[in-house]
């Protein structure tokens, strides 16, 4: 029979330490500073796998925010002092207040230690705490869950069905065993990447690897719907900035990611591509990603034109261009779509014209100056949401370029043609300024009917442009 586990509570103000810190770096923390005897006591009672209430005190709401768990027993911290490591096991689906524990757990037990002692305590081993435990989780299988479920590694092979064992080796035995020190019986779940994914136990442990037992037939989720390949020029990005990049496109669900080689970031080094596939990895497996985004060996612009022209949607980062939303308004959703950014300091004249002709839309982010990662996550995110939203009530830009004389009576035209239609809600949006450009944004389909015939019948010598 296993060793039982047991139930503490770790009480922090969240001033000094909150769940949301306790959440971050994948979860793990030193729990230390405690200076009272008694909780350094019961600390060093900790059992690896023990699981622990995460309690904020100190504040107007005191509550059970989410649960942690025991990865590392009592050590000396070298201060004075000492010391165990938590790992953030779920945030709570709703936080428990003090009240309502009293009145889930009085069956337990009307005095419940809980109640009585001010600091860091032994709970209980009982059963019945362990249900009530469970029903204040977000999901019944908290123990050993990562937050939105269990923890997650990938294998290149899964079990075909239940009760087939796999081998696991490598970085994810390492992380398994030596940093999460997980053991036997413990459930994990394995992931190969395109889309497999099946929940299971570790069967055996050696020094080579473990033997993963899955508990269910593996299921497969399809891709989404709408698969966007980014094309960034980013080799030249210093600090990090490379693999924030990369790691935030793995987590928003870019299907690709290429370094796009211009006049003005001319190459990228192999290391640095062998340290990007290590930070896709754990970006896919932090946000629970089934599907692996690839990384593609880097591009020159020439070599990126045939697949511009291939797409039946692409797009183009471009200072000054037409906003991203009202030209998607206007655009058909395709199975596939191209995403390009160019480097620090921008393209060259004559990669933007060529990418251009080769049938990329170009599109304004807004109207400041962006770093190439801030712009290539502004432009994915922006197209991740158009994917499954509906942009069909976004406004209709209509831009007009005319001598400045010649734009007054224009202006009137628009404006009385679309005040006549009664069913417009809302009243054009009109801008005249000196560099003789009008903007009109018009929230109705009738009046767009109407914009473009004004436009076409008005007296003007000058230049008009439609973007819809």
């Amino acid at each position: 029979m296993g060793k039982q586990k047991n139930y503490w509570l770790l009480k922090t103000e969240p001033g000094e330490w909150s769940w949301e810190d306790q959440a971050a770096n994948g979860g793990l923390s030193k729990w230390d500073g405690v200076k009272n005897k008694q909780a350094q006591k019961y600390m060093k009672s900790m059992c690896v796998g023990d699981l622990c209430l995460f309690y904020h005190s100190g504040t107007k709401f005191r509550r059970v925010v989410g649960v942690v768990e025991v990865v590392r027993e009592w050590y000396e911290d070298g201060e004075g002092g000492g010391a165990v490591d938590v790992k953030a096991v779920g945030e709570m689906s709703t936080a428990v207040d003090l009240a309502e524990m009293k009145r889930e757990l009085k069956e337990v037990d009307k005095d419940f230690v809980l109640f009585r002692q001010p600091r860091l305590l032994s709970l209980s081993n009982s059963s019945s705490l362990r249900l009530n435990l469970r029903a204040f989780s977000s999901s019944s299988d908290y123990s050993n869950q990562s937050r939105g479920g269990l923890p997650r590694f990938f294998s290149e092979t899964l079990p075909p069905s239940k009760g087939g064992v796999v081998r696991v080796k490598g970085d994810e035995y390492w992380h398994m065993i030596k940093v999460l020190r997980l053991g036997i019986d413990d459930r994990v779940e394995l992931f190969n990447g395109k889309g497999g994914l099946v929940k299971g136990r570790i069967e055996k442990i050696d020094r080579a690897g473990l033997d993963f037992e899955a508990l269910e037939n593996p299921i497969l989720i399809s891709p989404l719907t709408t698969r966007w390949h980014v094309f960034a020029a980013f080799s030249t990005l210093k600090g990090g900035r490379a693999d924030w990049l990369v790691e935030k496109c793995t987590e928003l669900g870019a299907a690709s990611v290429t370094p796009l080689l211009t006049e003005r970031s001319q190459s990228i080094s192999e290391n640095r591509v062998e340290r990007l596939q290590r930070v896709i990895l754990a970006a896919a497996k932090q946000s629970q990603r089934l599907h692996e985004m690839i990384l593609k060996p880097p591009l020159v612009v020439g070599e990126l034109l045939p697949v511009v022209a291939q797409s039946r949607l692409s797009f183009v980062a471009v200072a000054e261009a037409a906003p991203v939303f009202s030209t998607l308004s206007s655009c058909t959703k395709e199975p596939t779509g191209i995403i390009i950014v160019g480097p620090e300091g921008d393209f060259t004249e004559k990669e933007l014209k060529s990418i251009r002709e080769a049938g990329a839309i170009a599109v304004g982010l807004g109207p400041h100056r962006l770093r190439v990662e801030t712009a290539t996550l502004a432009f994915l995110s922006t197209l991740m949401l158009w994917k499954n939203g509906d942009l069909s009530r976004l406004p209709w830009i209509v831009e007009v370029v005319a001598p400045f004389s010649s734009l007054e009576n224009l202006v009137e035209s628009i404006k009385s043609k679309v005040r006549s239609l009664k069913k417009s809600k809302k009243k054009p949006y009109v801008k005249m300024d000196k560099s003789a450009s009008v903007r009109v944004e018009i929230r109705s389909r009738k009046a767009k009917k109407l914009i473009n015939k004004t436009l076409k019948t008005a007296d003007r010598p000058g230049k008009t442009q439609v973007i819809s």
